[in-house]
Formats: C-alpha cells, structure tokens, sequence
C-alpha cells in the first residue's frame, strides 16, 4: 500500500521526521460497537431512531498515544450496520493500517478508498481516529492539520419537530430559542403538509426573522406534495428545504427546485463529490448537508466543502446521533472549511448518555472549537464499554 515518502508534511505545515514517524507507528486498532441513548426518539420521514448506534474505533501508536473515531451506522442513509461495520475495521482496515505511520494519514486514506469500494461509515470512523492520534502526538488541535481555523466557533442548527403537533414542535423551539439558539431544522414530511406548513409560519411568527429556519423531508414526498408544500411556506423565509424527494433522482429534484421553492439542499444523495457536481449541474440545489460517514471521512469531507464552495453552494454540516468524539472532529471540520452558511447539526445534543469526560456543550447557539491536542476530547472507555450493544 502506498504511504508517501519516508519525510512528510503533515496538513498544516507540521514537518514530520523519523522519529516522529517512529512514534506514530500504528500498533493496534480497535472497535467498540455502542448504543446510545437518546433523549428523545428521532422521527424521520422515513424511519425513527430510537437509539443510536455508533461505532468507537481506537487506533494507538507505538509512542502510547491513542486516537478515538465514530461513526453511526444507519441502514437507511448508508446501508451500513454496526456488525458490518466492525467487520470492515476488523477484517480490511486495521491489517492495512499495522505498522504505518500515522503521519502518512492522507495517503493510507487514498490507499483504503482505492481498494475498499463504499464503507464509509468504517473509514470514516477509521480516518477520523488517525487525524485525533497525529494531533495528539504533535500536540496541536485537529483544526491545525486541516488547514488552519477561518472561524473559531460555528452556529448550531438544532434540529426540532417530530411530534405531529404544532404547538408542541413551536413550544420546543421556543425553549430553545431561549437558550440561545438561533438556527432550526425542521423535521417534516411526518403529516398532513398544510399542518406542517402552518408550523413554519408560526416558527417564524414567534422566532422572528434574524433566525435561521430551515425543513428537512428526508425523502419523504412525491414532486406534487413537495412543490405544494413550498406554495404553502412562500413568503416564511426557509433558508432551504433539504431533501424533499428520493436520493438518486437528480430529475425530480430539480423539478421541486423550480419557483417558488425555496433554496433547496441535498444530503442523502450525495457520497461523494461527484453528486454534488451532478446536482449542482443540473440545477437541482443550492446548498448540500455533508456527512463524513457517508463521504468516508473528516478529510474527504474538507475536500466536498471546499468544492461546493467553489461551486457557489452554501454548506451544512450533518451528523447522525454520534457522541462528542464525532461532534468534536465535526466542529474542528467547521471551523476550517471556507464557509458554513446553514451551521453544523450536532449530534451529541441528542444524545442522554456521552461517554466522554466533558461532552461538547454550546454557548449562545454556537459551539466553540476545542482547544486540546487532536479532537480535544477524551473517551471515558468504561462508560463506552457499558453502552455496547447487548
């Protein structure tokens, strides 16, 4: 497998001699398949979650150092399943990471996408450990190795909804809004669309117009009920309508995308950079939510971010329900892409039971960048062995 040359330069800037390499030796990789709680079922368009299912991957140096990756698993959006995902580490990826140098990171990634077809859930997970374990070894946040940081905090889009009720998902916002909260995503294609229509009317009656209101149909709607859900929330200021019709169609999202739809973004058609080409050419979107268990990692995911930048496209990022090691790597990711117009959905804010030392909090709506070596996160290992699946 190629791994670049004996002497090289890690993302930003950081040179790496032989001894460094020597320390960064990987000696082992590990798995740990968790569940976590939540503390409210996720109600989708297409499906619930009602825990999430996550998988911790450890991957130590010869020095001592360990990093720590996650990523969910969801049948519906990757076709992944924790078992599988294991299989993945286990069986393909960690004997291909024995003995080399985490400081080669970028080519090992570039190897395993070359000779492992999908999986995105496992590099992800996999790539995301090697970036925490090189910043913990040179003693710099993962942002560093990313480029450097343009922002040092990002806005949350929080997600809201999910119960049917009006009053209830306005209520919820409202609270949330009082915490400081200042971007929402609704959950939608779950009822009636008039009923949903009139609860982003009231969102923004009570939210006022400053904050960032957002949909999210997960699929959920044929072209006919999507357009006259956008008839419906003309004039209410949605920054974008996510995924309104079936991934892989660009055609019908492009038909949705005609006046007087608002901006509309895509998240689970797209895994690689070449959706976003394709949906961007064709006029079906105006911004994408990214995921790194669907682009194969926190360093692939950069490069979609900086490509749909470059195409004009407004970027979210996204998450499952991860814990604070997957929301720390995506906040160090938010704080270097060129732009994050409609915020970062954290993951860890869904989540009842955290296994980590200090979970990722937020302050006025937005979430600062840790400060720490690597992901600025430390794994409490007991607390995630007593979440694995039983």
């Amino acid at each position: 497998m190629e791994t670049g040359s004996s002497h090289p330069a890690e993302s930003g800037g950081h040179a790496v001699g032989d001894e460094l390499h020597r320390l960064g030796r990987i000696v082992s990789v590990d798995c740990f398949p968790a569940h976590l709680p939540m503390r409210k079922p996720l109600k989708m368009a297409t499906h619930q979650i009602a825990h999430g299912p996550s998988l911790f991957v450890r991957v130590r140096a010869a020095s001592g150092a360990e990093g720590w990756g996650e990523a969910g698993a969801d049948p519906t959006m990757s076709g992944e399943t924790l078992r599988g995902m294991v299989a993945a580490v286990e069986e393909f990826l960690a004997p291909r990471l024995s003995g080399a140098s985490v400081f080669d990171r970028i080519a090992i990634g570039a190897g395993v996408r070359r000779h492992l077809y999908g999986n995105g859930g496992p590099k992800a997970a996999v790539d995301m450990a090697l970036l925490d374990l090189a910043g913990r070894i040179l003693g710099v946040p993962a942002v560093e190795l990313l480029g450097g940081a343009a922002r040092r905090s990002a806005t949350v889009l929080r997600l809201i909804g999910g119960s049917r009720e009006t009053d209830r998902d306005v209520a919820e916002a409202e609270m949330l809004a009082d915490q400081g909260f200042k971007a929402f995503k609704l959950k939608v294609g779950l009822t009636d669309i008039a009923r949903e229509a009139e609860t982003v009317r009231r969102l923004r009656d009570r939210l006022g117009d400053d904050v960032l209101l957002a949909a999210d149909a997960n699929m959920g709607w044929d072209v006919a009920t999507a357009r006259r859900f956008a008839g419906l929330v003309a004039g209410c200021g949605l920054a974008f309508l996510e995924q309104p019709v079936v991934a892989g169609d660009i055609n019908r999202m492009a038909a949705v995308a005609a006046p007087p739809s608002p901006a509309l973004g895509a998240d689970e058609a797209l895994h690689s950079v070449g959706d976003i080409l394709a949906h961007a050419n064709a006029g079906a979107i105006r911004g994408v939510s990214l995921k790194t268990m669907k682009f194969g990692g926190v360093t692939t995911t950069l490069s979609a971010a900086t490509v749909a930048d470059a195409l004009g496209l407004c970027v979210n990022l996204a998450m499952l329900v991860e814990s604070s090691v997957a929301s720390a790597a995506m906040v160090h990711l938010a704080c270097a892409i060129p732009q994050i117009d409609w915020g970062l959905s954290v993951g860890g804010l869904l989540v009842a039971e955290d296994p980590v030392a200090e979970p990722i909090g937020c302050v006025a709506g937005e979430v600062a960048c840790p400060v720490g070596p690597g992901l600025g996160v430390t794994v409490d290992e007991r607390a995630l062995r007593r979440l694995a699946p039983q």
